[in-house]
């Protein structure tokens, strides 16, 4: 008598399915050493936010104010800074023998400030070849009243350990980096 033919062979057939238990393995492994070298690196945060939306008929509104608005620009290269902005004429900082000129700087925006006190915003447009520390330097010129600068206001020690405190001499206090 004659079989079927899915009677005939009884061979086993070879498991087609991917073995991903190597895959697994690896990966392990690799979490393992980038999770201890990500400890050794350091990671260093840059407060810049980014540009608002407005989203009600009041922001929108106050954006359009022009007079309490003032657009200053911060070009940063090798050769030094080029302030340029729509209340005044443009001015160039050069490096001298100490490097970059963040008090001069310092000084010519606070001067700028006089002008249009309601203003927060300033861009930072530095070059490729811009190193980090001079970014730093020049946020850090930017932001804050100095003590002996016009408008610096001495704060008593109770409003001084309140977070509130943060709001008081501040120059530019909304720094943004542009053509990154």
């Amino acid at each position: 008598m004659a079989k079927k033919p899915s009677d005939r062979t009884h061979r086993s057939r070879p498991d087609d399915s991917l073995n991903l238990t190597p895959l697994i393995d690896m990966i392990t492994c690799l979490m393992f050493f980038l999770m201890m070298f990500a400890s050794i690196l350091p990671v260093v945060m840059i407060d810049a936010p980014l540009p608002k939306v407005a989203s009600t008929a009041e922001e929108v509104k106050q954006a359009k104010n022009d007079e309490a608005k003032m657009e200053v620009s911060i070009f940063i290269t090798s050769k030094g800074f080029q302030v340029k902005s729509d209340s005044a004429a443009e001015k160039s900082f050069t490096i001298g023998p100490k490097g970059y000129p963040y008090e001069d700087l310092h000084k010519y925006l606070v001067g700028l400030k006089t002008k249009r006190p309601s203003s927060k915003e300033l861009t930072l447009m530095p070059s490729d070849d811009t190193s980090y520390e001079v970014i730093i330097g020049a946020m850090d010129a930017s932001r804050e009243l100095y003590k002996e600068d016009a408008g610096y206001q001495a704060l008593s020690p109770e409003i001084a350990k309140k977070p509130e405190s943060q709001q008081f001499n501040r120059l530019f206090s909304e720094v943004s980096i542009g053509g990154v």
